[in-house]
């Protein structure tokens, strides 16, 4: 699985510097979404379907050697850590959903109702521990989302082929 995520990430990082390179001048020939959906909530989800499918068959086989059923408080503690993981997947994957749509279409960025132009945008900034990128506009920061989310690195691409300021803190040590 690391080596999935490591070739996911090397792919991500390759299509920064080659997206459109042969695109027109005028940017007419770029549109695309930024995807609502990231990792964090999948992995969360398949930790907690791991728990249950594990937890599930070792509780089937402590009570069925046990006549009066009674959880003890390491399992009582255990089950809830996953029952609040799962409300935790699944207020997550909600709140994904439920985002305004990120989209960009020639020189113009659309979110929410708002739009921009590139050049209104003064900076854009990746952050260097969440690798999230902010987007800046006359000194106010106007939009923040995840490096993980699909079509991110196109929208980097976008940032350098317009000539807006990129400031790049991300961690280099796995790239």
């Amino acid at each position: 699985m690391n080596n999935n995520n490591n070739n996911l990430r090397q792919s991500k990082l390759l299509a920064e510097k080659t997206a459109f390179k042969f695109s027109k001048e005028d940017m007419s020939d770029v549109s695309f979404e930024i995807g609502k959906s990231s990792y964090t909530a999948k992995v969360l989800g398949m930790i907690v379907l791991f728990a249950l499918f594990f937890g599930g068959r070792f509780l089937i086989r402590k009570l069925a050697g046990n006549t009066n059923n009674n959880l003890s408080v390491v399992d009582i503690i255990f089950w809830g850590l996953i029952a609040l993981t799962g409300i935790l997947v699944v207020i997550s994957i909600i709140r994904e959903k439920n985002k305004p749509t990120i989209f960009v279409m020639g020189k113009k960025l659309f979110y929410n109702g708002d739009q921009w132009t590139s050049d209104e945008i003064a900076l854009v900034r990746c952050t260097k521990w969440l690798e999230r990128i902010e987007v800046y506009s006359h000194g106010r920061k106007i939009l923040t989302f995840s490096w993980e989310m699909d079509n991110a690195e196109l929208f980097i691409a976008w940032v350098n082929k317009c000539g807006i300021a990129f400031e790049d803190n991300r961690m280099t040590a796995f790239q």
